[in-house]
């Protein structure tokens, strides 16, 4: 094994080990998935039990990008960064008390063809159609362009492939590469590949049910192992007592003597509560834009019902009350048990590379790539090979290439705190452990990936092949049909992905043109007067106004002083601009309701028969009584997210060794969640089965 690479050969071996184990998953389901068309291959056989289909999502949320990000939230903005995600748990609960049961009942394939099963008609057919041409294209590529961008920082500390290929078949695939296929390195390039080969395998021969089964397995792993990185990380420290200590040592507050070098003190990473002033530290936006997104945000943004892939996984459950169950372990697992261990080794990446030290480490190496004469001899050897490198900053840094004053390129090296969580695996696991870190990793990126993937493919074959190409399709033409668009799925994924230069711009153009059908989404499942052109019209008036803010900000910028076409009193930051176009949006979509015909009343009594959802149906749940009142839903709702956000930060203050504080919050998290189960079992009863009725796929 080559020196130059930090995995020895016992990694090597469980990294191959993981990856024939997937491929072996999806030679296992290969005959299942080719049974029952559209509902073996997406469906997996719709008899999941709520433990794995909720496993299932927390494992697709879980990418691999997620540990960097947060290793940066906490760098940038402390502990309190993660409200970014954290206040999503509002939403999670609210459709799990809400919607899990329904989506289930209502015995679809994918959330775009429920257009056709609540409203009818022409209108809901070209909604099903548009909805998933978006949801299969553009929502896909820009969240595996993310995906992969994230992978291609976790592979570069590792993967020498010119090492481990040798020279010659090394260069032979330089030269024949495509330069405009590429992620940042050849190297990472090839990573990629190899991982996005075995996810495509796996994925096509066994469908979903090999998805969840891998998944399953892959969430075990990745929540093992960001344990055990954090583990070791404290360990290497002496302690979570010792960790805090020198977290303070390292950045007092300024009024100790230090300031103005931009880094946090010890108390803003340490806080729970963001600052909302304007100096280093700050969760990056105005206390207003923070209120919008706990108060207004979940609930006007597209997904609030579950729609997706969260839905997808909903169809699966062997019944409602499995559904209900599954969403909530999923909220319970994505922020009590994922936060900790990556912010724990965030803070531990502080302590371990001081800031201080990685800038200048920065700086001298600026100096050394100009100027060689100033290299140390590590130095050099740390530019001419990073796989070689043995100074312990160096996994922190990445250089730009600018051109200097004579026309010459210069490399100007810079701190990356996200590439902290990578150099904490490399530099202080064991042999085997870091190769099962590393698994755990590339897991979490081909549990996103296999999901988006699957995901995208069912409206393919579901809602363009089976819905307006060919009706009569039998159920190995829709098998062969779903492989090929996952195969297809996959080759337009990594070619865009490449192409995305700026993945914040083009999520605040989704989640601009998704602020518009936050309401449509609720009223269709609450109010018996919402049609098609309800969501029709918010999603057009939301996508254009998204989309004129981004052609505008991106071909002729805005005017000085302005964020937006909107004016500085109205947008500081595109929260503000996010919530004006729901309130835009909202407002065209009930005009336009009460502008245009109600559904047919026997297209709706067929929808509250086979759904019975709850809320204002004008009479015609009367003989279909909703599994639980929307008052009820309601009161569960809050109860589970005050235990949510009870348990996320009762764990957090445990582990900020306030024992007393954190134990109280835990017991009575724990005591909230125990209360809104068995509340929520007794009021709708959980023999509930849902079996298809004939005719059902639509």
């Amino acid at each position: 094994m080559s020196a130059n690479t930090p995995l020895a050969y016992l990694d090597w071996i469980i990294i191959a080990a993981f990856l024939l184990l997937s491929i072996g998953i999806g030679c296992l389901f290969r005959k299942q998935a080719s049974k029952g068309g559209v509902e073996g291959f997406f469906l997996a056989g719709r008899d999941l039990r709520w433990w794995l289909l909720g496993t299932s999502i927390v494992a697709t949320t879980f990418a691999s990008d997620t540990p960097l990000a947060i290793t940066g939230w906490v760098a940038q903005y402390g502990i309190a960064g993660n409200w970014f995600w954290w206040g999503g748990a509002i939403g999670t609960v609210a459709m799990t008390v809400f919607f899990a049961r329904k989506w289930r009942r209502s015995g679809v394939v994918t959330d775009a063809e429920i257009a056709e099963l609540r409203y009818g008609g022409r209108a809901a057919a070209s909604l099903r159609a548009v909805k998933a041409f978006i949801s299969c294209g553009f929502v896909n590529f820009v969240i595996l362009g993310w995906v992969f961008a994230g992978m291609a920082k976790i592979s570069e500390p590792f993967m020498d492939w010119e090492a481990l290929l040798g020279s010659g078949p090394y260069a032979a695939i330089a030269a024949v590469y495509p330069s405009f296929l590429i992620f940042d390195t050849l190297d990472n390039t090839i990573t990629i590949w190899l991982l996005v080969s075995v996810t495509l395998a796996y994925s096509a021969l066994g469908g979903l049910k090999a998805v969840i089964v891998t998944d399953l397995i892959q969430f075990v792993l990745a929540m093992s192992m960001s344990i055990a990185v954090a583990w070791f990380a404290v360990h290497e420290i002496g302690g979570l007592d010792e960790m805090w200590t020198r977290l303070a040592e390292l950045y007092p507050d300024a009024a100790d003597g230090v300031s103005g070098d931009g880094y946090l003190s010890h108390r803003e990473v340490s806080s729970f509560i963001p600052a909302f002033d304007s100096g280093a530290g700050t969760l990056g936006i105005p206390f207003s834009a923070f209120v919008l997104t706990l108060g207004v945000m979940w609930w006007t943004n597209g997904n609030v019902d579950g729609s997706g892939y969260i839905a997808q996984r909903l169809y699966t459950a062997k019944d409602g009350a499995q559904a209900e169950k599954g969403a909530l372990w999923y909220a319970v697992a994505n922020f009590v048990l994922r936060s900790w261990p990556w912010i724990i080794a965030g803070v531990a990446a502080l302590v371990l590379y001081p800031r201080a030290e990685v800038n200048q480490l920065a700086d001298e190496l600026t100096l050394c790539a100009d100027q060689p004469a100033y290299c140390s001899v590590e130095q050099e050897r740390c530019l001419e090979n990073r796989y070689a490198c043995r100074i312990g900053g160096y996994a922190l840094l990445v250089a730009d290439e600018t051109t200097g004053p004579e026309g010459d390129v210069v490399r100007v090296f810079r701190e990356d705190r996200e590439r902290g969580y990578p150099a904490l695996i490399r530099d202080i696991l064991p042999p085997g452990l870091l190769g099962l870190a590393l698994a755990s990793l590339m897991a979490a990126f081909m549990s996103t990936i296999s999901t988006h993937i699957n995901w995208g493919a069912s409206y393919v074959t579901n809602d363009f092949y089976y819905r307006f190409v060919d009706r009569g399709a039998s159920d190995k033409a829709l098998t062969r049909v779903s492989r090929i668009a996952t195969i297809l799925i996959t080759l337009l994924s990594v070619y865009i992905s490449t192409h995305i230069d700026n993945i914040g711009a083009m999520w605040e153009l989704w989640f601009g043109m998704m602020a518009g059908l936050g309401l449509p989404h609720l009223f269709r499942w609450l109010w018996w007067r919402a049609n098609a052109w309800t969501e029709i019209s918010g999603m057009l008036v939301g996508f254009l106004l998204a989309l004129v803010n981004f052609v505008v900000g991106r071909v002729s910028g805005f005017p000085e002083g302005q964020m937006s076409v909107l004016p500085a009193s109205l947008a500081t930051h595109p929260i503000h601009v996010i919530c004006w176009i729901s309130l835009a949006s909202g407002i065209t979509a009930i005009t336009v309701t009460y502008l245009t015909a109600p559904v047919d009343r026997s297209q709706l009594e067929r929808f509250v028969k086979k759904v019975r959802p709850m809320g204002f149906w004008n009479g015609l749940d009367s003989e279909h009584t909703p599994s639980r009142q929307l008052l009820a839903s309601a009161a569960y709702w809050l109860l589970g997210t005050l235990a949510v956000y009870l348990l996320l930060f009762g764990a957090g203050y445990v582990l900020r060794t306030a024992w007393f504080v954190g134990s109280a919050m835990l017991l009575a998290g724990g005591v909230m969640l125990f209360l809104m189960v068995k509340g929520m079992q007794r009021s709708s009863g959980d023999h509930e089965a849902t079996p298809l009725a004939e005719g059902d796929k639509a």
